[in-house]
């Protein structure tokens, strides 16, 4: 499914709230999908990201979108990432990667196999938990990106050399009629002078 008609049927069935709780609000990093979410789920956009460098995401990109959605003052029990994931070279597919609150870890059934976790213990790991998580869905996403964009290179030089092909042969197609007329010309005047 596309992202753009995931995000509308999400913006659908989760209108946006007054309060602060809740389905509340989206980051989006900067590219094509900032601009769907932007236009399918306005009230649901908090904050958009612009890269200010270029090549591969580093962690420090996504440890200030983690830091921002923490501060942002919203609770909610569970949160949705939502990339493209590299599968082949030609093939990607929209995925989406839960997050969850700190509160939401605290109360899991599993978290007893652990030895007693302190508050501010379990606040720093929810707190890197959705910077990794957000590491990986830009690393993800740029891989996707990378591959489709040598997708497109591959075939726009493909289509070049088929393009230089089938131009070559027919300016040395009109260059020999050329040739060839004149030497008509050249012929049938010796002969009429004969």
């Amino acid at each position: 499914m596309f992202m753009r008609r995931y995000t509308q049927q999400r913006g659908a069935k989760n209108p946006p709230r007054d309060d602060r709780q809740g389905s509340g609000g989206a980051h989006a990093q900067a590219g094509v999908h900032r601009g769907q979410i932007a236009l399918t789920a306005p009230p649901h956009l908090l904050r958009q990201y612009a890269r200010q460098r270029q090549g591969s995401p580093v962690f420090t990109d996504a440890s200030i979108m983690a830091a921002a959605i923490t501060d942002a003052g919203y609770t909610y029990d569970v949160g949705e990432i939502y990339y493209n994931k590299y599968f082949t070279p030609v093939k990607y597919e929209m995925t989406i990667v839960p997050f969850f609150n700190k509160f939401k870890i605290e109360s899991a059934p599993n978290i007893n196999a652990f030895d007693d976790v302190e508050a501010d213990q379990l606040e720093c790991y929810a707190e890197w938990t959705l910077a990794a998580l957000i590491y990986y869905a830009l690393k993800e996403a740029a891989a996707s990106e990378q591959s489709a964009r040598m997708a497109a290179m591959d075939n726009a030089t493909k289509n070049a050399a088929e393009m230089i092909r089938k131009l070559t042969l027919l300016f040395n197609r009109t260059r020999q009629a050329v040739i060839t007329r004149e030497l008509i010309e050249i012929i049938s005047g010796a002969a009429a002078l004969k």
